[in-house]
């Protein structure tokens, strides 16, 4: 096979991969799946959280991640004990086995905080005397 076939070759593979990857992972199915739960979140959160009274909660994007978990929802949180950031990790695409479990963040992993946002994060975790970095069951509660 001369260099031109070897070329076509190595290119048609790349298309491949860059293609069917994300099929072969699932991801169109946990994509839907995790905007179909996002909406919920808040909600979620304010059912079970660890810091006290949930008084307000924004939705600040989510992930799908390749592994572990199915996808991630980032939510900031104004409590009783100050401002915080929860990731809500969200396994099992099918709706009537759905899994969440959330955990507290340091502010540099969520998306789209802000330095002043940033600074009230830290004051609340110095208020809580450090981060929450077990997870808790947040579905089903």
């Amino acid at each position: 096979m001369n260099r031109l076939g070897w070329a076509i070759g190595a290119a048609a593979a790349a298309v491949l991969v860059c293609v069917g990857g994300p099929f072969a992972v699932g991801f169109p199915k946990r994509s839907a799946f995790l905007a179909r739960q996002e909406p919920q979140a808040c909600g979620l959160i304010a059912r079970s959280s660890p810091f006290g009274e949930v008084t307000s909660c924004i939705n600040l994007g989510r992930r799908t991640p390749p592994l572990p978990a199915d996808g991630q929802v980032f939510l900031l949180l104004e409590t009783g004990t100050g401002t915080a950031v929860v990731r809500v990790d969200y396994s099992g695409t099918d709706d009537e086995r759905v899994r969440a479990t959330a955990v507290e963040v340091p502010s540099w992993e969520a998306p789209g905080i802000s330095h002043e946002t940033g600074e009230r994060i830290k004051t609340g975790i110095d208020n809580r005397g450090g981060l929450k970095a077990d997870p808790w069951a947040v579905q089903p509660a």
